[in-house]
């Protein structure tokens, strides 16, 4: 079993690009957890899963 490329960043405050059909989105919040092929990110408009083969890439934001 692969395990999930995101569990890093479990806990942390991400950005993460994916593909919702032919439009590129971005989520952005907490990263709270990462379940097989998903990946939950709680952020200011609400709780959003996504499949993580969908994700162009993840990064930690950082706040100043």
């Amino acid at each position: 079993m692969d395990q999930n490329p995101f569990i890093d960043f479990v806990g942390e405050e991400v950005k993460a690009p994916y593909k919702d059909g032919n439009q590129l989105k971005i989520a952005r919040g907490t990263l709270t957890s990462v379940d097989g092929g998903f990946v939950k990110v709680v952020g200011k408009l609400g709780t959003i899963i996504i499949n993580s083969k969908n994700i162009q890439k993840m990064s930690r934001i950082k706040r100043q």
